[in-house]
């Protein structure tokens, strides 16, 4: 007789830190475990702050004060004399009915003049944090010394972060110095410059245009027209037109909204290093053009040189799947994956493929983090990376127990799904690698699972990690779409860097996208007050959007076989389409359909499809996994007949055109009613929607204008995957393609990811 004894569940590894926090802030002791890190010492409690701003002047003065000794509760000191303040003292200010927090920077005859502090009980931690933590802000404030109610003992308040709410940002206190009052958003311009304006006619663009002169009342500018795609045979995305005339602008209404780079046209246009600000013009073009500005040229030189010189980033990915994290960000030059963690032997296969010099494991990153932290080497005798050899991890850890699309999915999250615990095991490698970045990604639905009872628990957990750690953080939602991805992916995304570096910011985005924006990140303070995250951005875009057709449109063309299951045939259609040169293909149930590797039908018709090509400087000549799974014969008579308009599906069975009506016969009535239940074909002129893990004929994945669901290559293509990737399928019907595909991170959003830790570093390297 089998046992009915259940099978216990794995626990999850982490580290002294997460484990602290989960045990003393969310009451979670069940699930994990510990491992001890030998000789590990919490981040220093007194920051080095290295600039010589007020602000920086005020802090330090503050943490000169602090003795080391610390009351759990806040201790506030009456004022003798006004004369008695000074720079550093935090004091409380009676402001109308409330009273602000504020670190002094100087003190006048009469005023007061300083920063705002917060407590934490109004920032996103409320219910995590001790109840004497402090943040900085950006707010400053000036106020009669009159006003001033009473003084702060320091050695009853804990000062680690600036908080900002508007993003939402915990930010290092030497980065809140640098930067206090500083940031502003005027474009300074000059004669010569290319710059982005608002488009007059509310278009999905926004203009360029170059500043030929400048008067006191006028500015005379040239517009830089986008590439009219009818009347060329390549659609370039950054090729722009200069007109022949000068416009006149009142100069009171010339506001740019940023800068832009514009150069001849070389082989480098369609590269993944290019930033969402780079343009080109032909010969011809560039002929009607003024000079640029000399000084501004010789500034953007110099960036792009410090750019250049800089060392890549060792990189490790954490439960790596397919890689396409770790390939967007060693596609933008930002860096060079050295190591990655994934207990799917398929996906190791993919990732080794088109990261041979990386050391790959495949094993559970808890066990590794284990072996790693006691010393022990691989199963296969490699050893695990080691502090010091990690310069930014990136993990997307398994999103199934978050996703919107699993209806069971709990809300308290580790309790329900051990799998959800497993962020745990990415921080704990953050506190053995201690990396200077941290790149997390999930889906949307992480935001809202619930820990220890605590609402938008999961991101408190991260966080409050982080800042134990000695890390700063920032989170948000985008949309991969908005980054030139051809598909509808929202995403949840964390960024984090060691606290005495600059916080990379969430990219804003760069692509005009057809379907739905990101949605706001919202989140409520300990009084109940909700904000939602700022992500200042104009409604039009730099780039135009990436549709099915542009992403696709090269790959050979091919139909499933109508098998005539239900319905006798041939049909006219078939014949036709026959006679027009497309395959059709008998589909077998288990077999993979379609090529292995076979030539593009076209050259490349766009730019992103010359970059999807391109590998190592040359371009690919043929394509592999153009393939689909093979179904069972009813699923495919049911596709094959969904009628070819974009958005047709299963209701068009019983139009006229198709009468096919008894294709409906065997479905319950409760499945039609749905959400997924489609048979939808995809408009070729919008985007691919969220691409799921498992290929199915039921939801919305049959091609635009062929006879079939889109193919292992076309889904790659949909992710921004490279033709060049080949991903390594154990089984016949490329199942496992599909899946590593649909648990991916699209790659156009991991060079957007990469490119914000690059503008970072720059700032950095120049002390802004």
């Amino acid at each position: 007789m089998p046992s009915t004894k259940a099978t216990p569940r794995k626990l999850i590894e982490t580290t002294h830190t997460v484990a602290k926090v989960l045990s003393c802030d969310f009451g979670i002791r069940n699930g994990y475990e510990c491992v001890n890190i030998p000789h590990v010492s919490p981040p220093p409690s007194v920051q080095d702050i290295n600039s010589n701003t007020e602000a920086a002047a005020a802090l330090k003065a503050f943490l000169a004060q602090q003795d080391g000794v610390r009351l759990d509760r806040v201790r506030r000191v009456a004022i003798g004399s006004s004369a008695s303040l000074k720079t550093g003292d935090i004091v409380e200010i009676q402001q109308g009915t409330t009273r602000t927090l504020v670190l002094i920077r100087q003190t006048t005859g009469l005023d007061v003049i300083g920063s705002e502090l917060v407590w934490g009980r109004t920032t996103i931690l409320h219910d995590v944090l001790k109840s004497n933590e402090v943040f900085a802000t950006d707010r400053e404030v000036i106020a009669p010394l009159s006003k001033v109610e009473s003084k702060i003992d320091p050695n009853t308040v804990v000062l680690r972060y600036a908080w900002d709410e508007t993003k939402p940002a915990f930010t290092g206190l030497n980065e809140w110095a640098r930067h206090m009052g500083s940031e502003t958003d005027e474009v300074v311009y000059h004669e010569g410059d290319f710059v982005f304006l608002q488009p007059c006619d509310n278009a999905p663009l926004l203009d360029i245009v170059q500043v030929h002169r400048i008067r006191n009342q006028s500015v005379y500018v040239r517009y830089l027209h986008r590439q009219i795609t009818q009347t060329s045979d390549f659609k370039h995305d950054r090729l722009l037109l200069p007109s022949e005339e000068l416009v006149r602008v009142d100069r009171a209404s010339f506001t740019p909204i940023a800068k832009c780079n514009v150069s001849l046209l070389s082989d480098r246009a369609s590269s993944w290093t290019l930033d969402a600000n780079d343009f080109f013009v032909t010969e011809e073009g560039a002929g009607v053009l003024r000079p640029e500005c000399a000084p501004c040229t010789e500034q953007a030189r110099k960036a792009r040189r410090t750019q250049r010189n800089q060392t890549r980033l060792a990189g490790m990915e954490i439960m790596c799947g397919a890689g396409g994290l770790s390939l967007g960000l060693d596609l933008s030059g930002a860096c060079e994956t050295k190591f990655a963690i994934d207990a799917d032997e398929d996906s190791v296969k993919t990732f080794r493929s088109h990261h041979p010099n990386a050391k790959v494991f495949c094993c559970d990153a808890g066990d590794a983090l284990q072996r790693a932290i006691s010393g022990r080497l691989s199963a296969q005798g490699v050893p695990f990376p080691q502090r010091g050899q990690v310069d930014v991890i990136s993990a997307g850890p398994p999103c199934q127990g978050f996703s919107h699309r699993n209806r069971t999915a709990p809300r308290e999250a580790a309790q329900q799904d051990p799998r959800n615990l497993l962020v745990c095991t990415v921080l704990g490698w953050v506190e053995h690698l201690q990396p200077k970045y941290l790149i997390l990604e999930n889906v949307e639905g992480f935001t809202d699972s619930k820990l220890g009872g605590r609402k938008q628990g999961m991101v408190k957990l991260v966080m409050k990690c982080l800042l134990d750690l000695g890390y700063a953080a920032t989170c948000g939602f985008v949309q991969s779409g908005a980054f030139g991805c051809p598909q509808s992916r929202g995403r949840f995304v964390l960024l984090a860097a060691r606290r005495d570096l600059v916080l990379p910011r969430l990219p804003l985005p760069t692509h005009q996208f057809l379907g739905r924006k990101a949605n706001p990140f919202t989140w409520t303070d300990g009084t109940g007050k909700t904000y939602a995250a700022q992500r200042a951005s104009s409604a039009a875009a730099m780039l135009p959007a990436i549709t099915v057709s542009d992403a696709i449109g090269d790959l050979p063309r091919f139909d499933w076989k109508d098998p005539h299951q239900v319905y006798a045939g041939p049909d006219t259609i078939e014949l036709e389409r026959a006679q027009r040169g497309i395959k059709q293909l008998d589909v077998v149930h288990g077999q993979a359909a379609g090529f292995e590797k076979i030539e593009y039908a076209t050259k490349p018709l766009n730019s992103y499809q010359e970059r999807m090509r391109v590998f190592g400087g040359q371009a690919a000549r043929t394509v592999s996994q153009h393939q689909t799974p093979g179904f069972n014969a009813l699923a495919v008579e049911r596709v094959v007949n969904v009628a070819l308009r974009p958005g047709a599906d299963y209701d068009s069975w019983s139009e006229p055109d198709v009468d096919k009506p008894a294709l409906l016969k065997s479905f319950p009535f409760d499945r039609w009613q749905q959400k997924h239940f489609k048979y939808e074909r995809i408009d070729g002129g919008l985007y691919f929607k969220a691409l799921m893990t498992t290929p199915t004929a039921v939801g919305s994945m049959i091609h635009p204008d062929q006879r079939r669901i889109f193919s292992v290559r076309e889904c790659a293509r949909a992710q921004g995957f490279p033709d060049w990737i080949e991903f390594q399928c154990g089984d016949a019907n490329v199942s496992s393609a599909y899946r590593q595909i649909g648990n991916a991170v699209p790659v156009p959003l991991a060079v957007a990811l990469a490119k914000s830790l690059t503008a970072a570093r720059m700032r950095d390297a120049n002390g802004l």
